[in-house]
């Protein structure tokens, strides 16, 4: 990854001027087709400028940045012996993945390595894709303190963008949770608004690379987040909605709104088009009914908080009726009494926080591996800051104690959130081509005992744990 002073001086060098022999120069001004004595001057003092020292010096330091950046680019990064589990079509028990510059080379079990390539062995090590969580606000604040992911003055606020609320650091008190997380392996998060309200505003998806926002973003909008059930912020002050058929009623009318300005706007390029002489002016705009338009218009999928049975089916409901692009619902407690419903409608799954629930006799049901067995595709998240954003994977480790395959729980956390989020061909598996975001882990990841010891994002390497030194060979 080049910085921000890197990229500076590559645009510098690439627009650099040219030193132009005199042949070349532009023809004289005036009758007398000589050079005035002021461009003579001109001409003298640049010649001198151009062989300064102070200006050879500044073109080094240009020619050296390119070179750099070049060489991110060029760089071959071999990591040799591992136990690689990929979340993709085929596993290996010792295994080398060829990482050049950003990207996964090439992957198997004795791959051909290129000259000058960097060689690290990993061997009694395992790898597998960077973590994502499906579902979290991180950035945003401590959960049950004052947060930054809802805006309660409004139930339906779809035109609020979470990257304008994300810290990039994180906020008291835990100002280290992008660097915590990092630490344990997860290198995406889908941060999204809160809960509070019917329509909570758009999501963002993260690398945690570190840098503002704008550096760590690379998908937004990501979906509309929406939240089915009472209100009870609302309903305190006797504000719609103050009970589940309210709540659903403001997602339809928002919905509908939508409609009628995407109308009303049809109507005045119809008009603008036919008869522009007399065109009327173009409806306002309107941030709330331009957000939802990305819906209506099927350009980014929803994401919907519910806990009960009926609050699920109501999201299916809607799902159907204004025709959702994708529908994923999160926590979703009560979601394995309709799991046949949500496997027939392909409805993704985001289980979490809490991963085991109780059915109504009083007997623990394993939510993720459930639906699972349904059909369901399942992702595991985090909540954070319910759950801290570094135990992604012990969140998974709890569904996994209670019977969940393994490489499922790894699917729920990597590939299967990036399918999710559209992200699927650079994200969750490691294969050829995609972005080198990889864990080397000491051993078992689903076993707290064992640590992350050197994650990389974009083929860089972002954390390396204070054992590696002391314990791998280079």
């Amino acid at each position: 990854m080049r910085s921000d002073k890197d990229m500076e001086l590559k645009g510098i060098n690439e627009g650099e001027s040219r030193r132009w022999p005199s042949k070349n120069l532009p023809a004289p001004t005036g009758s007398s087709g000589r050079w005035s004595v002021h461009g003579i001057f001109c001409f003298m003092l640049i010649s001198l400028l151009l062989s300064s020292p102070l200006f050879i010096l500044v073109k080094v330091a240009q020619a050296q940045a390119a070179a750099a950046a070049g060489a991110d680019n060029d760089k071959v990064l071999v990591l040799k012996g591992a136990r690689l589990l990929t979340s993709g079509n085929k596993n290996y028990e010792r295994g080398t993945i060829v990482i050049k510059g950003s990207k996964i080379f090439e992957i198997g079990e004795n791959p051909q390595i290129p000259a000058g390539a960097e060689v690290i062995d990993v061997s009694g090590c395992l790898i597998t894709p960077g973590l994502i969580d499906a579902h979290s606000h991180l950035g945003l604040g401590p959960s049950g303190g004052v947060t930054e992911d809802n805006e309660m003055t409004d139930p339906v606020t779809p035109q609020l963008r979470i990257i304008d609320s994300i810290h990039p650091e994180g906020l008291a008190p835990d100002k280290n949770q992008f660097r915590q997380a990092v630490a344990e392996g997860v290198t995406t998060a889908v941060v999204r608004p809160g809960s509070g309200n019917v329509i909570g505003g758009q999501s963002a998806v993260l690398k945690l690379r570190g840098g503002t926002v704008d550096n760590m973003c690379i998908l937004f909008p990501a979906d509309m987040k929406m939240a089915l059930g009472r209100k009870a912020a609302y309903a305190q002050k006797g504000q719609m909605p103050m009970t589940k058929m309210g709540t659903a009623f403001l997602v339809r009318q928002a919905m509908l709104e939508a409609a009628d300005y995407r109308a009303a706007l049809d109507r005045y390029e119809n008009e603008k088009k036919n008869n522009p002489a007399t065109a009327t002016t173009p409806p306002p705009h309107d941030l709330k009914k331009e957000a939802m338009l990305l819906v209506l218009d099927r350009k980014i999928p929803v994401h919907i908080h519910v806990d009960q049975a009926d609050d699920i089916m109501t999201a299916v409901r809607l799902a159907k009726e204004f025709s959702f692009s994708k529908l994923s619902l999160a926590h979703a407690e009560e979601s394995y009494k309709v799991a046949d419903e949500l496997a027939r409608e392909k409805v993704t799954v985001v289980v979490g926080p809490r991963m085991i629930v109780y059915d109504d006799d009083n007997r623990p049901v394993n939510l993720a591996d459930y639906l699972h067995r349904q059909g369901v595709e399942i992702c595991i998240m985090t909540d954070a800051d319910v759950v801290q954003q570094p135990f992604l994977r012990s969140q998974a480790a709890i569904a996994v104690k209670y019977g969940l395959e393994p490489e499922e729980a790894l699917r729920a956390i990597t590939i299967n959130p990036a399918r999710l989020m559209g992200l699927e061909k650079s994200l969750g598996s490691l294969e050829p081509g995609k972005d080198a975001d990889l864990v080397v882990w000491s051993g078992d990841l689903f076993d707290v005992r064992q640590e992350a010891l050197r994650v990389f994002i974009d083929g860089v390497e972002v954390y390396r744990s204070p054992r590696v030194d002391g314990e791998l060979k280079k």
